[in-house]
């Protein structure tokens, strides 16, 4: 389905359940090298595997989604973090793309899809991206 199949994805939630759910959806969609991380400490302490992909939950215990969103762009600032969330508040989703989150979805029962909808986004901006690379290396040889 997508190009970032591949990609080291993280899903940080600390409800099982939903985090399985996501795991679950993701495998269905092609994706391998998945990590299900239950808090935002094991996720920051993971960092190292260098993620492309995060769904990450808001609300967790310890640290904030936010913290952790914080962190994972300081780390790597290319690192999509998609924020999912029970808040329906639109401050909330405005902080989340300020802090440079890639997409803000609220929970609530059709975000499978919108999950999806955002990796194909995803998918297509990473594909586009070796092209504009690629694109300025030529301006640049041509000087």
């Amino acid at each position: 389905m997508t190009s970032i199949n591949n990609a080291t994805t993280f899903i940080v939630d600390d409800d099982p359940f939903v985090g399985m759910l996501y795991k679950r959806q993701l495998i269905n969609l092609g994706y391998r090298n998945l990590h299900h991380f239950f808090s935002g400490v094991e996720c920051l302490d993971n960092l190292h595997l260098n993620p492309e992909v995060v769904l990450l939950d808001h609300e967790m215990e310890e640290v904030t989604g936010f913290e952790v969103l914080k962190k994972i762009k300081r780390s790597n600032p290319d690192t999509a973090v998609i924020m999912v969330s029970g808040q329906e508040d639109m401050s909330t989703a405005v902080n989340a793309l300020k802090y440079g989150a890639f997409d803000y979805i609220i929970k609530d029962g059709t975000e499978s899809d919108r999950i999806m909808d955002a990796l194909e986004r995803l998918s297509r901006l990473k594909a586009l991206r070796p092209t504009s690379k690629t694109l300025f290396q030529k301006l640049i040889s041509r000087s």
